[in-house]
């Protein structure tokens, strides 16, 4: 048997289709030498009969305005004209129907000098009576159990002058359906839905001859409900229309087109923009196979090596089909290189937020942070080999001013170091031997001390304290030269300017040793808690130590 290829089957397709059409829709001569040319027209009496001329578009004069187009009525006499009929230039409606109006109509396209180039030809029946004729019906099947399509009522060719109010369905012309009848649609058609469905919809015409005049327009379908399953109609289940397929160059792409086929003479192909590929031609560039899954007939697309012109061109999957025609297109597109900067930069972005983040909590948590370390999770350094003995010396000096720590304040913060955090001190009072010379004792507690706490008193000093300030002079050397850090300690009632007033009755080289040290607030009755600030910022400025034992919750100095 021979095969026969796809074009060969389209052009024999598209001759029968043509033959079944019966030809033309318009010509030259009047209907009696060209039967086939006049298109019927059945109009119930009384009703509006509508004429659309297919000449409108056919012509590119006519869009132009080169031609004009002119209604003629063959059937005897009558004028074209309002209140009777109201034309366009394209379509003509005769209000009411009357017998007199049945006969011959015509349309003719007018070259400039009013010769006709072309004319289409109509024939309106006037029949009165039954609700419908049988030559102007529209037929609709379904099937037992099956579901049943909707009824058309509304007619595309009502002009836009025209304004539909509403609409009433009637079964075989004398029973009347109720409102819920709606389009007709059915979920389970039965053998008493078959029958003659006539829809009679109501218009009126915007115009001062008719106003407020209602006008029909019937349309009648014939719906038969009989044993059996629909006829499947020919689909293309994928791809979809107008789809873009991103493809990287130089690539093997293959794209299937699944469809589904009513018989066994239904064709389906891909098409190159106009032109056919060819079916399991494998040393092509491009070629396609068929094959069949499931019920579903697929057609592959194959392209060995993406190119510069397959971008270029359109590919088409076609269903040839004697019921129906379907086809689909798409195209490829090159795959957009991948946004390796946008990674980047939020990758850097996220880095950076971090970073800002970290460093604004460590610089609020700092001292909770490093307190923490040390005092719950044991993140401490023990200083055992830098030889000395204490962790700081307590030295006292006179504040000329009035704000001071107390004596009694002084002894308890000295107390709390020692006894609750288990710092070793070295005080003056205690660790200094009677007789023994002031400036080499000072000299020798700060050379074994970690730290140097400096407390202001507005009292007096201690004994053998007046004589030290001859020795503030060489503190500096020995602070710098033995690596002591210095904690300064003020008091909140002390404004600014009496702090500096107090470091400025030091010796020049104290009060600037005293100026890079690090200052720590005393507050009076709040900095006795525990948990006070002062506490937490002492033990951040003194070194790290193991505690004898663990303070009570918000401890208060008594």
């Amino acid at each position: 048997m021979m095969k026969m290829t796809p074009l060969f089957t389209f052009l024999i397709l598209s001759a029968t289709q043509e033959l079944v059409r019966g030809g033309c829709t318009s010509c030259d001569s009047p209907p009696s030498p060209c039967k086939s040319c006049v298109q019927p027209v059945h109009v119930r009496e009384g009703e509006m009969a509508v004429l659309q001329c297919p000449l409108r578009t056919t012509m590119a004069g006519h869009r132009e305005g080169n031609l004009t187009l002119a209604w003629s009525n063959h059937s005897g006499p009558g004028e074209l004209q309002e209140p009777a009929v109201w034309r366009s230039e394209d379509t003509l409606v005769i209000l009411r129907v009357s017998p007199n109006q049945q006969g011959s109509y015509s349309c003719s396209l007018l070259d400039a000098s009013g010769q006709p180039l072309r004319t289409a030809w109509f024939n309106i029946t006037v029949f009165s009576g039954q609700c419908y004729t049988d030559m102007d019906v529209y037929v609709s099947t379904c099937y037992l159990r099956q579901s049943c399509e909707k009824l058309t009522c509304t007619s595309d060719s009502i002009p836009q002058n025209f304004t539909k109010h509403n609409y009433t369905w009637y079964k075989n012309c004398d029973t009347e359906l109720p409102s819920d009848f709606g389009d007709g649609y059915l979920m389970s058609a039965s053998e008493n839905d078959s029958g003659y469905y006539t829809c009679t919809s109501y218009y009126t015409y915007n115009s001062n001859l008719h106003d407020g005049q209602v006008f029909t327009l019937s349309r009648t379908m014939e719906r038969t409900v009989r044993e059996g399953r629909p006829q499947v109609m020919p689909k293309i289940i994928r791809p979809q229309d107008g789809e873009v397929i991103n493809v990287d160059m130089g690539s093997t792409v293959v794209v299937v087109c699944m469809a589904v086929l009513s018989s066994e003479s239904d064709l389906l192909y891909w098409l190159e923009n106009r032109s056919f590929v060819e079916d399991n031609q494998e040393t092509l560039p491009v070629f396609s196979n068929t094959s069949e899954e499931n019920g579903h007939h697929q057609a592959s697309l194959v392209i060995r090596q993406v190119s510069e012109e397959q971008l270029r061109n359109r590919y088409t999957c076609q269903v040839e089909s004697p019921s129906r025609n379907s086809n689909v297109s798409i195209i490829f597109q090159q795959k957009s290189p991948p946004q390796f900067h946008f990674l980047v930069l939020g990758i850097v972005g996220v880095f950076a937020v971090t970073v800002v983040v970290v460093t604004v909590v460590y610089v609020k948590l700092k001292v909770d942070i490093i307190l923490f370390l040390r005092d719950d999770l044991g993140w401490h350094h023990h200083n055992v080999s830098d030889g000395k003995r204490y962790d700081a010396y307590v030295l006292c000096y006179k504040s000329d001013t009035e704000s001071g720590v107390s004596e009694e304040d002084r002894r308890q913060v000295e107390e709390v170091l020692e006894e609750e955090y288990g710092y070793s001190l070295c005080l003056y009072d205690r660790d200094v031997l009677p007789g023994e010379a002031v400036a080499e004792a000072v000299l020798g507690c700060i050379e074994q001390s970690r730290r140097l706490i400096l407390v202001p008193s507005s009292l007096g000093l201690n004994p053998g304290q007046d004589s030290q300030y001859s020795l503030l002079t060489g503190l500096h050397a020995a602070l710098v030269e033995r690596q002591t850090w210095l904690v300064l300690i003020q008091t909140e009632s002390a404004p600014d300017s009496q702090v500096d007033l107090e470091l400025d009755s030091l010796p020049e080289a104290l009060r600037l040793l005293a100026q890079s040290g690090h200052t720590v607030t005393w507050r009076g009755s709040h900095s006795k808690p525990l948990s006070s600030p002062f506490w937490k910022e002492l033990r951040y400025r003194m070194p790290a130590r193991t505690r004898r034992r663990p303070p009570k919750d918000e401890r208060t100095i008594l």
